[in-house]
C-alpha cells in the first residue's frame, strides 16, 4: 500500500481534488459576518452614552437626594403606622409629604433621559409612594 503524492490509492485509482472550489478561509468570512453585529452594538452603547450625558448634572443630583429622603420618609411611614399611638391626623402628615415628594419626583424622572437608570430607580420609588398613600387613603391601615 503506497500513497504518492499525487493523491493516488493503494490500488492505483488516482483522487482528484475539485480546484472549481475556491478555497474560503472561515476567519474572514466569520468577520464578515460579524461586522455588522458589532457595529450596531457600538452604535447602541455610544446612544446610551450620549442619553446619559444628556442629563443635567443638577437635575440628577436633585433626584438622587429627593429619592434618598422619600426613601426615608417611607420608612418613617412604617415606623409611624407600627405607632398604634398616633393619630389618623398625625399621619395624615406622613402621607402629604409622600405625595408631593412623589409628584417632584415624577417630574425629575420627566427630565431625564429614558435609558437613564436613575430614571428607572425614581419611577420604583414614586410609584411605591403612590401605592402607600393609596392604601391610607383607601383605610388599608386603619
Amino acid at each position: 500500500m503506497k500513497i504518492t503524492k499525487n493523491n493516488q490509492t493503494a490500488k492505483g485509482s488516482s483522487v482528484r481534488k475539485s480546484s472549481a472550489t475556491p478555497s474560503v478561509d472561515f476567519r474572514q468570512l466569520l468577520q464578515g459576518q460579524m461586522s455588522p453585529v458589532q457595529d450596531v452594538a457600538s452604535a447602541s452603547q455610544v446612544a446610551e452614552v450620549q442619553g446619559r450625558e444628556q442629563a443635567d448634572p443638577q437635575v440628577r443630583m436633585r433626584g438622587v437626594k429627593l429619592t434618598e429622603s422619600t426613601i426615608d420618609s417611607m420608612e418613617s411611614f412604617a415606623v409611624a403606622l407600627a405607632d398604634q399611638t398616633l393619630s389618623e391626623d398625625a399621619l395624615q402628615a406622613f402621607v402629604t409629604r409622600l405625595e408631593e415628594d412623589a409628584q417632584v419626583l415624577v417630574d425629575i424622572k420627566e427630565q431625564l433621559p429614558k435609558n437613564d437608570p436613575l430614571a428607572e430607580l425614581i419611577e420604583r420609588v414614586s410609584a411605591a409612594c403612590y401605592l402607600e398613600t393609596a392604601k391610607f387613603r383607601r383605610g388599608d391601615y386603619s
